[in-house]
This record gives structure tokens, sequence and C-alpha cells, in this order.
């Protein structure tokens, strides 16, 4: 295998994406406390498993509003802005909780502080199309993809050993200090300039459909297809959060005290897997239809959460991770350029917070209906359910490709007939 031949898609990027890069290696690094969230609900707070399940999908529903006016304030005032303002401001409220006990306000300041991490998450896709050719953004989105697993090989391994060990507020003021070191990168030496996109290839997703209002409304009506996709979305993320929901109490139930080491193993093995197959599979798949590639990975999701369900060892727990990370890369580094390709840069962060409030609501309805669940069967027959959702969604998404299909000849057997119609005028 040709590895530097793979690595090559990641060359010729705007340097402002090298800096991001780095900047979110540093941050995803010190990424702790998100991953041990039910844990520190219920191991440290004393949440039962249901309040955990509760709790966490309010807390994810409470940054919809947030994801909405960030996405408004992304449009208004530039990505880099509202990252530096709001990624401070969460920082400090995580510092905040490093100097108190584990307690209900501890996990209202976690909430809070997501809050305004949320106002800045729109602003994260949305910079990468406003400084990269459109060529070239899949390949970027990549990048970022594989710099946030790089720092989550470590974090969650370094995070682990620190919550058995008692250390909790450690956590919280690492978390801290690595978000505050990547935003004041972001700040001092990402430019946040708009730079001038090249034209698209033939394989690339023409561009969707705009009027001169500016209205987020008016764009959504004409390119229903983006809300299609979003709800399709919905699915999948409902059932990829299982496997920070779901798996941390099954590892626990399975190995006892040494469940907590095995799922942090697992998540580390996830950011390992995505740090070395990431480069290969954007590569693989550069001409590939996203769709087509999220419709595989959703696939891969169904057959991985299935494994989960008749499991009961470290091996299969571990393969069944690589093949849903498989799947996991496949549907990030494709979702995210199918949005920025679809979305013309006055909608930019609106659109990406549509997209991020649609996953949020699969993220937060996810732990909540599970977290019932669970308290009326055993884990196989949660997964099995999980797992049967997952191929429902996976089914739409080729669905969805087989329409778009449709649309795209139509599209072109149009333009055709117009360009035939004008040359029997001049003639």
């Amino acid at each position: 295998m040709d590895i530097k031949r793979h690595l090559s898609v990641y060359k010729g990027l705007p340097k402002d994406i090298y800096v991001l890069f780095i900047s979110t290696i540093i941050n995803k690094m010190g990424s702790f406390i998100v991953p041990l969230m039910t844990l520190i609900l219920t191991q440290k707070i004393g949440f039962s498993k249901y309040e955990a399940g509760l709790f966490t999908t309010i807390a994810i529903l409470s940054q919809a509003p947030f994801l909405v006016v960030g996405g408004s304030l992304v449009d208004r005032f530039g990505s880099k802005r509202i990252i530096v303002i709001f990624q401070s401001l969460g920082s400090i409220l995580y510092l905040t909780c490093g100097f108190m006990k584990p307690t209900v306000a501890v996990a209202v300041l976690i909430v809070i502080a997501s809050n305004l991490y949320a106002l800045a998450t729109p602003a994260f896709n949305a910079v990468v199309p406003s400084i990269t050719p459109k060529p070239l953004m899949k390949n970027a989105y990549s990048l970022m993809y594989l710099g946030s697993n790089l720092g989550l090989a470590i974090g969650p391994m370094i995070g682990g050993i620190l919550f058995s060990s008692n250390y909790l507020n450690i956590l919280f003021i690492l978390d801290a200090a690595s978000t505050m070191i990547s935003t004041m990168m972001v700040f001092f030496f990402v430019r946040g300039k708009v730079k001038p996109n090249l034209s698209l290839a033939k394989n690339e997703i023409p561009d969707a459909k705009a009027d001169s209002s500016g209205s987020i409304f008016s764009f959504i009506i004409k390119n229903p297809v983006i809300v299609v996709f979003s709800l399709i979305m919905l699915v999948y993320y409902f059932c990829y959060v299982q496997w920070n929901f779901l798996l941390p109490l099954q590892t626990v139930e399975v190995f006892g005290k040494g469940g907590v080491g095995v799922f942090s193993s697992l998540f580390s093995i996830n950011a390992i897997t995505v740090i070395v197959l990431t480069p290969i599979l954007t590569s693989i798949t550069e001409k590939t239809y996203p769709l087509k590639s999220m419709f595989v990975g959703g696939i891969l999701y169904f057959i991985a959460f299935g494994m989960f369900a008749v499991n009961r060892y470290i091996s299969i727990f571990v393969a069944a991770i690589i093949i849903m990370t498989i799947g996991e890369i496949l549907v990030t580094i494709n979702s995210n350029n199918y949005i920025a390709e679809r979305t013309p840069k006055q909608y930019l962060g609106r659109v990406n917070s549509l997209f991020f409030l649609f996953m949020g609501a699969g993220f937060a309805t996810g732990p909540l209906v599970m977290g019932s669940v669970i308290t009326f069967v055993n884990f196989q027959y949660a997964w099995i359910m999980v797992a049967a959702l997952m191929l429902f969604g996976s089914l739409s998404m080729y669905f969805l490709k087989k329409v778009e299909k449709k649309e795209r000849v139509e599209s072109k057997s149009n333009v055709s007939s117009e360009c035939e119609e004008r040359i029997n005028r001049d003639a």
C-alpha cells in the first residue's frame, strides 16, 4: 500500500488549515470531561442510569437555541471571532469546576459551558470552506477530523487513569487549559479571510439554489434535500451516540470496576483507528459520491452494533469498535463536505447550525430513550433495537442517493435542452 500517495491528499491546503489542525489536536488531547460524562454523573455525582440519560438529554436539548444563535452570529461576524469568544468563556467555567466538589452544581456548570461551546460549534464547520478552495474542502475536513482523533487517541486514556484515581478536579483544569491554548492559536494565527472557490470538478455536487433575499427559510424551501439529509443524519447520530452512553455502562456491567479502563481503551482504539485509516479512506473515496460513502458507513454501524449485542469478550468489543470507526470515518468526512458543497457562503453558519440541531436531536434523544429502555431490557436487546434503527437509516440514505442521482440526470438533460434551443435560435 502506497502510504505516501494516501497522505498526499493533505498537501497543498491553505496554511490556516494546518494551524487549525494543530489547534484541534491540542484541544482534543485535553478533552477529558465529555467522554467520561456518563460516568461522572453516575459514579461521582450519584445519578442513576435513567437520571444520567435524562440529564444528558436536557443538556443537549438546551444547546438548540445556542446553535441557532451561533449560526446567525457566524454569518454576521465571521467564524474566527465566534470561536475565540465563546470557547474562551466555556473554558473559564470548566476551570471553575476544577475548584469545586462534584455536586449537581458542577453538572449545571458543565451544561452552561456546553451551551457556550455550542455557540461556537457552527463556526468550526463554517471556517473550513471560508478559507479553503472548494475542490480541497473534503481533504480539509478530513484533516480536521484526523487532528481531532490524534488528540482523542491520548486524552481519554489519560482521563480514564485520572478519573479512576479520583483526580476529577485536575481533569477539569487540564481540559480548560487545552481549550484556551487551542483558542489562542486560532486568535493569533488563523486569518479567517475568505478565499475564492475554484471551479467544481465533474464529480462534485452542484451549487444549491439560492436567491438574493438572504433568507434561510427561502433557501431551505428551495433546497429541501438538505432537510431530508439532516433528518436521516438524526437517525445516524441517535444510534451512534449509544457507544458513548450504552457502551460504558455495558463494560462496567460485564467487567466490573475494570470496565472504566476497558471503555477508555476502546475510546482510544477508536481514535487510533481514525488516525491510521482516515487518510487512506479519504484517498480511496475521493471520487465517490458522498451519499454512497455514508450509506456504506451506516451499514458498518449496523454490523458493529449487532456485534455489541452478542458480545461479552474484549476481543469482540475491539473488532466491533474498529468496524464502527471505519463507518464513522466515512460518515464524518462526507457529511461535512456534503453540507459545505451544497451551501452558498452567505448561509454557511445558519445551515450548519440547522445540521447541528438535527445532529443534536439525535444525540439528545438517544440517551433519554435508551436510558428508559435499558431499565426494562438487557444490553443485548437494547443493541438489537439500535442496530435495527441504524439499518433503517442506512437504507434511507441509499434511497436519497437514488433520488439525487435521478435529479442530477434530469438537471443535465434540462441544461442540454436549453443549450440546444439557444443554438437553434441563433442559427
